[in-house]
């Protein structure tokens, strides 16, 4: 795994960009999860591809994951990054392990997406989102 400092990207600002992505992702929120995507992006799962164009389209295709529902049962959403790729400047290629919690801190679901992210707003922005099968 790459770590902060030696490469272009700061690791406690991609950390906090996860961290929230998962809180908005967790609560439902259109604007704090599409704030985060560079539109137009992409899903690319292995059933299909899809054009992300709207903030709307964010949101449908969150609650359209296999894990939504276990995902609207948890209080927490914890990301654990297990892989970093500087793709150029610019870019960085993110594995995420999403760990859905329940009050007493348990784990109800879990489930893998790598992102192609772009340094962007002083901050991070999603441009492609790929399921990991687990």
């Amino acid at each position: 795994m790459a770590t902060g400092g030696t490469g272009g990207y700061d690791r406690d600002a991609l950390l906090e960009f996860l961290v929230g992505y998962g809180l908005a992702l967790g609560a439902g929120d259109l604007e704090g999860l599409s704030s985060r995507f560079d539109l137009p992006a992409l899903l690319v799962a292995q059933e299909e591809t899809v054009l992300v164009t709207t903030p709307e389209d964010v949101l449908r295709l969150s609650r359209e994951r296999p894990t939504a529902s276990a995902a609207r049962e948890s209080v927490a959403t914890v990301p654990e990054v297990t892989s970093i790729e500087e793709v150029g400047w610019g870019l960085l290629w993110v594995e995420v392990r999403w760990s859905y919690r329940d009050e007493y801190a348990a784990q109800v679901a879990s489930e893998r997406s790598r992102y192609l992210l772009r340094r962007g707003r002083g901050t991070f922005e999603v441009c492609v989102v790929v399921p990991v099968p687990d």
